[in-house]
């Protein structure tokens, strides 16, 4: 969650800093998903690896996309694989490398602010205490003259954002939304969209409703969140796996990094250099061809 939000927040820097340059600034829900998911990848890779340099991130987005066959040309176009940024970071032009920086110096100048959902709960734990410790006999609060709506024991969420449709690729949940939809949402998944009080509301306040909005049988919310859940775990499952796996190569002797990187990679490394080479040289790979 932590990477998400400082994604956002150095989304609002780099948007600023376009300006200068000439650049509409665009909120950050109106920016692409791929727009949206190259901020959020180059974020996880300074939290992976917080002496990584803004010149050393950019060389491995770099690496990655020709290892994919991409190759530099204008305008970006995913057919034919053209990047007009597939360049060393010396040679960009002066404003990309500006907001490279600007997004390094904002990762670090952010990652120690608490998670969001770890305070939250922390505040919930505190709540559920001081309710356990409520002296016996106590009559009990007045009912609230403003109770919430619920739909099929959730909270109803209705999306009122500016675009017609609207799918959530932020938290990850793959939910879609047209324009004043509604989804009863589990609390955690509830809170997480009702931050966003341009796009999103609580409907239905004042009124208790216990049937969904749409019949069950038409009704995918329950189904797409629990399909994101699972491709959420097989991520991370493959997260750990490529985490597991760098901190074996950081170990491995000259031979044997020269061995991995041929056996799995089909690549000749010249033992010659230093081992931090060759081991930064099989990590790369890892990073473009995954565990194998």
């Amino acid at each position: 969650m932590k990477v998400i939000v400082i994604a956002g927040a150095a989304h609002a820097f780099l948007a600023s800093i376009g300006q200068v340059f000439g650049e509409t600034a665009i909120a950050w829900e109106d920016a692409g998903e791929g727009y949206q998911q190259g901020i959020i990848a180059g974020v996880t890779a300074y939290f992976e690896n917080l002496e990584l340099t803004p010149e050393q991130e950019h060389q491995k987005w770099l690496d990655a996309k020709l290892a994919d066959g991409w190759v530099h040309g204008e305008p970006t176009d995913t057919a034919p694989k053209t990047h007009p940024l597939l360049l060393p970071f010396a040679e960009l032009p002066v404003e990309h490398r500006v907001k490279a920086i600007i997004l390094y110096a904002a990762v670090h100048a952010l990652k120690d602010l608490p998670d969001v959902d770890d305070v939250e709960a922390a505040v919930a734990a505190a709540v559920a205490e001081a309710l356990a410790k409520k002296p016996a006999g106590k009559a009990a609060a007045a009912p609230s003259n403003n109770p919430v709506l619920v739909i099929g024991g959730n909270i109803p969420v209705q999306y009122i954002g500016r675009k017609e449709a609207y799918t959530d690729h932020l938290y990850g949940t793959g939910l879609s939304f047209e324009k004043g939809q509604v989804r009863g949402l589990p609390t955690e998944v509830a809170r997480k969209f009702l931050r966003h009080g341009d796009m999103f509301r609580e409907a239905g306040e004042g009124a208790v409703v216990t049937e969904p909005v749409q019949p069950l049988d038409q009704d995918d919310t329950s189904k797409t969140l629990d399909e994101a859940a699972k491709r959420q775990k097989e991520d991370q499952d493959k997260e750990n796996t490529l985490i597991d796996l760098k901190q074996h190569v950081s170990n491995m002797t000259k031979n044997a990094l020269c061995e991995y990187a041929m056996t799995n990679y089909r690549q000749k490394l010249d033992s010659r250099v230093s081992v931090a080479e060759l081991r930064q040289q099989v990590t790369g790979m890892i990073d473009q061809f995954g565990a194998v």
